[in-house]
């Protein structure tokens, strides 16, 4: 049993024409969003977006856990509902594994690694409790990093017998290496294509699609596609889950006749599914690209300041000058300690009291107690900087 063909192509071999349009629209829009801000905006976004892939992550598997709480767990505060702080505990540690894999300089597509991202995400003594799986009428206990000893079924999906998982994950290794001259637009068609049969192979008892979407941050990653982690699949998936399983589903089947290509799995349903990928791709690039325009965040900056004056953001107001010293760092993206009390026009004593209350409540961060300062987006504040990016609660 074996899961060619690995990517979509027409009976001579060659990658559909319009797939790669689609992949070189990506790629292009996905690099320009590096050019949008200043680096240390940048950043900013790109630590909010870890949390956000964590989000919507997990939400596809029906756990998500709001951004809001991500961040009270990221301060040590923990719900106390059980079922509340195991999902913040997964969250935390699906974060942990993200900045791993960032890096990471692995073979993305090696056993290895796939299996250190399962054993880095569940091989923690707060994860204890995702271990105990239920399967039929009893329980087993999972272990991180280790393939499945089990035949399982997924919905429709017969998984391969777990005998075979060896030379699978082996086979997968050698076939989704990207090819030496390969362009950005090609590699990205190997990356989505990956992640449907390593999906197809089920390599774990638990944890697959989890696993699956981070080895594909991994691949992304790993083939330096510029701009990725400033916008993430996850979110789109989340927003369109029961077409991302029905897609994932359709390229399960065996092949179609002798008309549906020249491997084993079904070559149309892989088209569509990786059609389906790209598709959903480039929504989240458009998305962040749109977002992330300087008008664009300059007005939500203003229109939160305003609301915040006006009480209406359920939080207490943000102290006086707060708006003047967020648009120079939009601008800047980090101005030294010194240069507040010019940029609002005060005191030092006044600027002081500025960056200690605003870093308190987390809207401003820096390196060092002393170092330059920058803009923090937490998940309140990005919920109306990014309302369809963190849904306000």
């Amino acid at each position: 049993m074996n899961f060619t063909p690995i990517i979509p192509t027409d009976l001579q071999g060659v990658i559909y024409p319009e797939l790669l349009e689609l992949s070189e629209e990506i790629c292009i829009k996905s690099a320009a969003l590096i050019g949008s801000h200043n680096p240390q905006v940048l950043y900013g976004i790109q630590e909010l977006l870890r949390k956000v892939n964590s989000y919507y992550s997990n939400k596809i598997e029906s756990e998500g856990t709001h951004p809001l709480d991500i961040d009270k767990a990221l301060k040590k505060e923990f719900s106390s509902n059980s079922k509340e702080k195991k999902l913040q505990i997964l969250s935390l540690a699906h974060i942990e594994v993200q900045r791993y894999i960032e890096s990471s300089d692995n073979n993305p597509f090696s056993q290895d690694f796939i299996l250190s991202i399962h054993k880095a995400l569940y091989d923690k003594p707060q994860m204890h409790d995702f271990l105990r799986i239920a399967y039929k009428d009893s329980y087993i206990t999972m272990i991180p990093g280790v393939l499945r000893q089990r035949d399982v079924e997924v919905g429709s999906h017969v998984a391969p017998i777990y005998t075979e998982l060896p030379m699978l994950m082996n086979t997968f290794e050698t076939l989704y290496k990207f090819p030496k001259h390969a362009t950005q637009a090609q590699k990205l068609i190997y990356s989505f294509s990956s992640h449907h049969r390593l999906a197809w192979i089920h390599p774990f008892i638990d944890g697959n699609g989890r696993a699956a979407r981070l080895a594909l941050d991994g691949a992304l990653l790993g083939m330096k596609l510029e701009g990725y982690g400033l916008w993430n699949i996850s979110r789109g998936l989340a927003r369109a889950s029961s077409d991302y399983k029905k897609y994932l589903a359709g390229a399960d089947i065996p092949k179609l006749g002798e008309y549906d290509g020249r491997g084993t799995l079904t070559a149309k349903g892989l088209k569509a599914y990786v059609r389906f990928m790209l598709e959903t791709a480039l929504d989240q690039v458009n998305y962040m690209g749109e977002s992330l325009k300087l008008e664009t965040l300059n007005h939500r900056i203003q229109r939160y300041s305003r609301l915040s004056t006006e009480g209406l953001v359920g939080t207490k107001p943000l102290p006086k000058y707060s708006l003047p010293l967020f648009k120079e760092l939009l601008i800047c993206g980090e101005l030294p300690r010194g240069m507040v009390k010019d940029i609002i026009g005060t005191k030092d004593r006044t600027a002081t009291t500025l960056i200690k209350d605003l870093s308190q409540r987390d809207f401003l961060e820096s390196s060092t107690p002393k170092s330059p300062i920058r803009l923090k987006f937490n998940a309140h504040f990005a919920s109306y900087l990014f309302p369809e990016l963190v849904p306000q609660r």
